[in-house]
């Protein structure tokens, strides 16, 4: 966009007539097999080192070219997650890491780190990139910048709207790959600092706690709750909405969950699109999907529609919540163990998991080691611990089922045609689809003494495939009167099966073209603004700072009156500039509303804070910037990108293990964001369902069990915005500091 006059705020919903992709997570090879068998179009993972899910098993450069070549042999493309924040010190390591994989024929890199980003464009020219959802893009600003440095699809956050989908799709040429199901994070993506600063353990760097798991109440008030813990993601009913938007990918979070969940999900969403989103279909594979894990109901909507009234959390649980069976019938004690007793119409099966959850909301949790089936309606299992009788029985691990889910095989049915005759070399010629090899044996055939070969016997040894992702439709046969020893008939099907694996192979992979192999050069940059900045949320907070400094303004609400009674107070007090802080998260309506107050006052009366990637829509445009804390710089590549773009200065990333190496940028001071949040926690806290009812209150904050709390800091633009506030300061003023007085 070149200037205010475009007004990208609505478009029409316009029905794309594409299949979408399914894109199934692996976090090791058994879930990624079933994800192939399962009907997987795609699938992503990582290697053991920089990518986002660093407790999962992951894959090796070792196994990646098998693991490549078996995705390839079924068609199904590999996605390489390389999506966490760099220092610069890695800068190399990942660079080789990336060229290697390359090489190996992976299909794309799904990247977070900006300066990254441009170290494998620089390296690897030819190569696919993808922006994570962790660079959190997710309106059509944003997306336009992503598409000038060189990405070809988007993973759009799940903070995104059906709305903003839609103006990305228009005006773009980008692929867009959205997530349909799975746990969702309660912050927006890439900007949670709550494991990073309590724990030491990124988020950014794969290692997140999930604190968001935990209890916490209001304000020292009522139950400690899961205030912060959101219902895992269903959008298998909105489907056909997203594809007739243009969706190209529909994305199942999943890397840390068993391959049994892995299958379930993919044959549920393949269902669903082959279906053509039929309602019945969508609604059995919903249910489908709540016996193999749930957190009570789905959240259905997300943010789509209207992220105000979006209500996600689940304060009464966290965790796998399985599906209703039944109910205790009657306890029986026997020693240091209790016969339970339940009543059932599904079945109970060793192997199976149950959880008793009385009235009060208690839960106790088993593992089904023996059985007894009393009725149709009745089965005795034993326990260490005894539920009460009445208690709700839920199934969290249906043993039998799961084991079907993954048991599932997928073979490529060729066709095969031998040819022999005495005296001449024996041919078999393999198909599948368009692609055919044609072998001929090492050997000169016999004439056959007494009985020859027939075509019984070629079909004994051609069909030998179990060990073979191979299966035989139909086989023919030019046969005179040969004798072959079988174990020579083996070896040409084996040879002949080998090159029809690697010309599938072939086929469906990219070719490794031109790559530079020099190392990183680093840039030698230094910083056009080292002046002082002071971030302030209310007016009468400039009476307290020194004149000469920059004022960084973060109203609580984007009004002009406000902004322009802040820029008034600030020149009567002598400071330098004044910046406005621009939000983290910003709806299509929420960017008109900046944009019509950046255009009253002018880019010579005020600058801009960076927070994502869409402000630098505003750079463009000639305003200053500074670039935020919540933009995640780790690196100088990070830093030089953005100063190509126009900004003048940055904001360290908060997060002390990584901007350890940085020789420059501002240092924050101050109670930073741990989280932002799109859903409302008022509504969370208060039960209330309508915007109408808003019991907004400033002071509210989370206690956690630890008695730490947070405060919650609300922000309004077309919609409201909330973020949890890290209750300690972080950093020390040493000069060229960003001070955060709020």
């Amino acid at each position: 966009m070149n200037n205010f006059e475009n007004e990208y705020v609505e478009s029409d919903l316009n029905i794309i007539d594409k299949k979408p992709e399914v894109l199934a997570p692996a976090g090791d090879l058994e879930s990624l097999k079933v994800a192939v068998y399962s009907g997987a179009n795609a699938v992503y993972f990582g290697l053991q080192a920089f990518n986002a899910r660093s407790k999962a098993q992951n894959f090796t450069l070792e196994n990646l070219s098998d693991v490549v070549d078996f995705c390839h042999l079924f068609g199904v493309k590999v996605y390489l997650t390389v999506n966490t924040l760099i220092k610069d010190s890695e800068l190399d390591a990942v660079l080789d890491l990336v060229r290697q994989s390359y090489q190996k024929h992976v299909d794309a890199f799904i990247i977070q780190d900006l300066g990254l980003a441009r170290v494998l464009k620089k390296h690897i020219p030819d190569i696919e990139l993808h922006a994570s959802t962790q660079m959190g893009i997710h309106n059509l600003e944003g997306a336009l910048i992503a598409e000038e440095m060189g990405f070809k699809r988007i993973v759009l956050s799940r903070e995104v709207t059906l709305n903003d989908i839609s103006l990305i799709k228009a005006w773009t040429n980008l692929e867009v790959e959205y997530f349909v199901q799975g746990a969702l994070c309660v912050s927006f993506s890439g900007n949670c600092y709550f494991s990073a600063l309590k724990f030491n353990k990124s988020g950014n760097r794969g290692a997140c706690l999930q604190p968001c798991r935990l209890k916490y109440r209001a304000s020292t008030k009522g139950e400690y709750k899961y205030l912060l813990s959101p219902r895992d993601l269903c959008l298998i009913n909105k489907l056909k909405q997203l594809a007739n938007i243009g969706v190209d990918s529909f994305k199942i979070e999943g890397r840390m969950r068993r391959p049994a969940y892995v299958a379930q999900a993919v044959q549920s969403y393949r269902n669903a699109i082959d279906s053509d989103y039929n309602e019945d279909v969508c609604k059995f594979e919903e249910n489908n999907l709540k016996r193999i894990f749930n957190r009570g109901e789905f959240n259905e909507g997300v943010y789509l529609n209207d992220i105000r009234d979006q209500n996600i959390i689940n304060k009464e649980y966290q965790n796998h919540r399985g599906v209703s069976i039944g109910q205790v019938a009657k306890v029986e004690r026997f020693k240091d163990i209790f016969a339970i007793l339940i009543e059932t119409k599904l079945g109970i099966n060793n192997g199976d998991g149950l959880k008793f959850i009385d009235e009060s909301g208690n839960e106790l949790s088993i593992g089904v080691g023996g059985v007894e089936k009393i009725s149709d309606k009745l089965y005795r299992v034993y326990t260490k611990k005894s539920p009460n009788v009445g208690d709700i029985v839920y199934k969290t691990v249906d043993f039998n089922y799961e084991n079907y889910l993954v048991s599932i095989l997928k073979r490529l049915k060729i066709e095969a045609d031998f040819e022999a005759h005495p005296d001449e070399t024996a041919k078999l010629t393999l198909t599948y689809g368009k692609i055919s090899v044609k072998c001929e044996s090492m050997f000169v055939c016999d004439r056959a003494l007494n009985q020859a070969l027939t075509r019984e016997k070629v079909l004994q040894n051609i069909d030998r495939l179990n060990d073979t992702p191979f299966e035989l439709g139909s086989l023919t046969c030019d046969l005179g009167e040969v004798f072959i020893p079988a174990s020579r008939m083996n070896e040409l099907r084996r040879m002949c099966v080998d090159l029809l694996y690697k010309e599938i192979v072939k086929t469906n992979e990219k070719p490794v073209r031109k790559l530079v192999r020099d190392s990183v050069k680093l840039p030698k940059i230094s910083e056009k603004n080292k002046n002082e900045y002071v971030i302030i949320d209310d007016v009468s907070q400039i009476a307290g700072t020194p004149a000469q400094t920059n004022i960084i303004f973060a109203p609580k609400a984007y009004e002009l009156e406000k902004i322009n009674e802040c820029l008034l107070v600030a020149n009567d007090n002598e400071h330098s500039f004044i910046y406005l802080y621009l939000p983290n998260v910003a709806n299509s309506y929420d960017i008109q509303r900046i944009k019509s107050v950046l255009t009253e006052i002018g880019q010579e009366n005020i600058g801009i804070v960076a927070n994502n990637l869409y402000a630098l829509c505003f750079t463009k445009l000639g305003f200053k910037t500074l670039i935020g804390y919540q933009m995640n710089v780790t690196n100088l590549m990070t830093a030089q990108v953005l100063f190509d773009r126009g900004a003048e200065a940055f904001i360290k990333s908060i997060e002390s293990d990584l901007n350890s190496e940085l020789p420059i940028g501002h240092n924050y001071v101050g109670k930073p964001t741990l989280m932002t949040f799109c859903h409302c926690p008022y509504k969370t806290v208060y039960d209330y369902d309508s915007c109408k009812d808003c019991d907004f209150h400033d002071g509210l904050y989370y206690q956690a069990e630890d008695n730490n709390s947070y405060y919650i800091r609300r922000t309004q633009c077309s919609s409201c915005y909330f973020e949890l506030v890290f209750n300690e300061k972080i950093g020390e003023e040493s000069g060229c500091d960003v001070i955060d007085l709020r």
